[in-house]
């Protein structure tokens, strides 16, 4: 069973897979991102290896495109991958006696007629749950080294607790290897990530009030624009509102901070090493690590730590 992450051969896969299922673009030559996650991280990772230029509302392909002398990381371009595969319903995660979830309640609902979903063609393994993949789907995940010979490897398994799929009903905050990573992170943590950290998670008064007077204003100029009679939905905010607020802009920071510059195998990236990373957001394991990390560095302050 593959333990090592494939060194050749596979990022030439990886564009091909990418390029042809994230949307076309029907005005201009290039892929629409569509501003959903899985297209987005897509039209990313293409950029990152050297096949298109970023536009605002997707990319588009670069001239003489070449794949870069250092390839994006491994592990963000497998992410990019099965979040492509998953939306485009080529992958399909199934529950672990490899049936089907229930999709609405206790209901099923299918077309009359329409055949059985076919049964898994990868089987559980390595703490993975069973799924059924197209053929262009199965060629991929066997190039990236994350399938052999229909199961998943063990190199598969961190990989998916990235976008944790709900119909294996696994918790992976209780292994021992996330455990030791939580240690890793708070013993080796980077003088620039710790006052990144206090900066975000320093919410002054003086914060809170201005917060206040910035809703103050916006509410009269709707007054003033459409009328003091006018239905305005929305209502100046208190202090308590205001600093709740605050507080939820600092943790999508601090989620932020992790997609940046923390991934599993490395623990926390130099700069540079964290320029060949995608900026792979709605990360479920960077998420995890923030909640655990911030919860240790700062036991005073308990919004830091929620989800």
């Amino acid at each position: 069973m593959t333990t090592k992450i494939p060194t050749t051969g596979w990022a030439a896969d990886v564009v091909d897979f990418l390029s042809r299922n994230i949307p076309r673009d029907d005005r201009e030559e290039g892929w629409n991102d569509m501003a959903l996650t899985a297209y987005q991280i897509g039209c990313e990772a293409l950029v990152a290896l050297g096949q298109a230029d970023e536009t605002n509302w997707g990319a588009i392909p670069r001239k003489n495109a070449r794949l870069p002398l250092e390839l994006p990381r491994w592990d963000d371009l497998c992410v990019s991958v099965l979040r492509l595969a998953a939306q485009q319903r080529l992958l399909f995660c199934r529950l672990p006696d490899g049936s089907v979830p229930l999709a609405t309640g206790h209901w099923v609902i299918r077309q009359i007629g329409a055949p059985p979903p076919p049964p898994p063609n990868i089987a559980a393994a390595n703490g993975l749950g069973p799924a059924f993949a197209t053929t262009e789907v199965l060629s991929i995940l066997r190039a990236l080294g994350l399938l052999v010979e229909g199961r998943w490897t063990e190199i598969a398994e961190t990989v998916f607790w990235r976008d944790w799929p709900g119909e294996w009903e696994m918790d992976f905050t209780s292994d021992p290897r996330f455990s030791a990573a939580v240690e890793q992170a708070l013993a080796t943590i980077p003088a620039d990530i710790r006052t990144e950290m206090d900066k975000l998670l320093n919410i002054t008064d003086a914060q809170v009030t201005a917060a206040v007077q910035r809703s103050a204003a916006a509410l009269e100029e709707s007054r003033a624009t459409y009328g003091p009679n006018a239905n305005i939905a929305s209502s100046s905010d208190t202090p308590e509102r205001a600093r709740s607020s605050l507080e939820f802009v600092s943790r999508l920071e601090l989620d932020w901070l992790f997609f940046r510059r923390w991934r599993l195998t490395d623990g926390w990236l130099t700069p540079k090493d964290a320029g060949k990373a995608l900026e792979i957001f709605h990360d479920d394991l960077a998420v995890a690590m923030r909640c655990a990390v911030i919860k240790r560095l700062y036991p005073n302050l308990p919004f830091a730590a929620a989800r």
